[in-house]
């Protein structure tokens, strides 16, 4: 009869154990596919999830239900693990992004301000040069006329004439400041192509 009993006790032991490895395996599965969902997942998402994991498992403390409590936090621990994982790999460009979502900043708004200060910028620029172009054409056509009258015959007509075409080109910059700017910004863009190569 002993024999009997301890046979039993074995047997059920070895199902006990068979049950704990199917259940241990059904475990990594759920794992798996729980990972692999979180993987579709976006930040934000992962990260409302762990804060909606938290809250209940605050209300479960409370109800005492500890069951339920282990297998959030096991939960729980591997989206925090996922979550900082993700948050090292992620770019600059994308950390950024999730920053203003987070605080409801759209990513057009910040474009828009930004153009709206480099337009702003641009025309100050634009309105400086014009000004400081009108002057200079002035100033270039003043001196034309001067050495017209002061340098004899050719030589003084040779002389107005450059400097009263040199003030025609400044006068036309001036009024089309957005061709100077237009320039620079070639000018700019090729030297740092350049310096990449």
């Amino acid at each position: 009869m002993l024999e009997k009993h301890v046979k039993n006790k074995n047997e059920l032991q070895r199902k006990v154990d068979i049950d704990s490895v199917k259940l241990a395996e059904k475990e990594r599965e759920r794992n798996l596919i729980e990972e692999r969902l979180n993987n579709t997942k976006t930040l934000m998402q992962l990260k409302a999830q762990e804060s909606e994991l938290k809250r209940q498992n605050e209300e479960d403390q409370a109800i005492a239900q500890n069951e339920r409590v282990e297998e959030r936090n096991d939960e729980l621990a591997r989206l925090q693990t996922q979550i900082a994982e993700r948050d090292t790999t992620m770019p600059l460009r994308e950390r950024i992004k999730e920053i203003f979502k987070k605080h409801g900043v759209p990513v057009t708004a910040i474009l828009l301000a930004a153009g709206v200060t480099i337009g702003s910028v641009v025309g100050s620029i634009a309105k400086a040069l014009k000004a400081t172009g009108k002057a200079m054409a002035g100033a270039l056509k003043d001196i034309g006329a001067k050495l017209g009258s002061l340098l004899p015959g050719l030589i003084g007509q040779v002389a107005h004439f450059l400097f009263n075409t040199a003030s025609k080109a400044v006068d036309f910059l001036a009024e089309h400041t957005w061709l100077l700017i237009l320039a620079a910004v070639v000018f700019i863009f090729e030297k740092y192509i350049k310096k990449r190569r």
